[in-house]
């Protein structure tokens, strides 16, 4: 098996498809993701999502929006969480409209152990089978589930029956290295009678049985909130790799709130990236002020080391070292105020808290909840 070293470590599942027709550097996105709910039925110790806010995104505004960005010329769609599964009315709703549009669909995020037997799950998967949906779901196995591998393995096998394709699903686990973390994975393929194997072609692995081909993308785990007391050192050394967030954004994340983000990473749901919200702002509005927002506008246009180098240049102390991991970085700075233009504090459930001066030299007091 080839040694793994993969250019650009993916930030997030949803991170392999999303083309973009012209490489212009502005905010251009050509990807919607909604998120219905923030609940969930796991409680794991690295999730960035508030799970306990039970906000749900009204149908009819998310419609609208949808609409919006089909006029807009947007054209993929997936869907994450929380546990997406939990509001299945959402999901089948905005699926029937999007097929009747012709959104091409992304990946649908699940942990596949929200399902209470097989029928349950044959029964939520059919509906969105029927209402059109015809991307990828995405399972997230790794180590923080607690898996249970054999009603994970229940859900995959109805999944591949109820769809009709061996590619049907995906996998998803998060880990300091892209060889590390795949242990449950290598259980999963064990009770699909599968294995396990690294792909050169692609640059990942895959799990491969005869009813069964899954890619798996690496998520690049990082201590923040929640797994803010997890070992390990991000400020591994490394400078990141500039890509003007081109894979992991370039993307409307709406939220259960209706706030709309450039990317689903780390700091997503921090005050500081919200670029609008689908109750009250349009499609054009939200990208025109993405555009103009002092992080994205920057981020998109110049790169998220142009931000590192305006910090270093102010304070060359400021930061503690340097970081491979793009989202992790970007949480950093944007928590604890050093990004020029924003506020600093956030956070939903971390544990770190304490005052430090932000980018103005004023002192902010981290660990807010709101």
């Amino acid at each position: 098996m080839a040694d793994p070293t993969p250019s650009r470590p993916i930030a997030n599942p949803r991170a392999e498809v999303r083309p973009v027709k012209r490489r212009t550097r502005t905010f251009r996105p050509n990807y919607l993701s909604f998120a219905g709910t923030y609940q969930c039925n796991l409680r794991c110790p690295h999730c960035c999502v508030p799970i306990e806010w039970t906000d749900r995104l009204d149908i009819a505004t998310a419609i609208r929006f949808l609409e919006q960005a089909h006029a807009a010329g947007i054209e993929w769609l997936g869907f994450t969480g929380g546990e997406p599964f939990l509001y299945p009315e959402f999901l089948v709703a905005v699926t029937q409209r999007a097929a009747q549009l012709g959104f091409r669909f992304d990946k649908l995020m699940t942990n596949g152990l929200w399902h209470t037997d097989a029928a349950h799950a044959q029964h939520l998967l059919s509906s969105l089978r029927d209402a059109g949906f015809t991307g990828k779901i995405g399972l997230s196995v790794d180590k923080f589930h607690g898996m249970d591998i054999a009603k994970l393995a229940e859900f995959c096998r109805v999944t591949r029956k109820v769809f009709a394709r061996d590619t049907i699903l995906s996998l998803s686990y998060a880990s300091r290295a892209v060889d590390q973390g795949l242990e449950p994975i290598r259980r999963l393929a064990q009770a699909l009678d599968g294995v396990v194997e690294w792909s050169d072609l692609l640059g990942r692995y895959l799990l491969v049985s005869e009813d069964f081909t899954m890619t798996a993308c690496w998520n690049h785990l990082a201590p923040v909130e929640r797994a803010e007391t997890l070992p390990g050192n991000p400020w591994d050394g490394t400078w990141f790799e500039e890509d003007y967030c081109e894979g992991p954004g370039q993307a409307l994340i709406v939220n259960p709130k209706g706030e709309v983000k450039p990317c689903c990473g780390f700091a997503s749901d921090l005050d500081q990236l919200t670029i609008g919200n689908i109750y009250t702002d349009s499609v054009e509005e939200i990208i025109a002020l993405a555009r103009r927002h002092p992080v994205v506008g920057t981020i998109f246009r110049r790169g998220l080391s142009a931000i590192r180098d305006e910090i270093l240049a102010r304070d060359p102390n400021a930061l503690p070292g340097a970081t491979s991991n793009h989202c992790f970085f970007c949480w950093y700075v944007l928590t604890r105020g050093l990004a020029s233009g924003v506020n600093g504090g956030g956070g939903k459930v971390g544990r770190w808290q304490g005052t430090t001066p932000n980018y103005t030299g004023q002192l902010i007091q981290l660990g807010l909840r709101r």
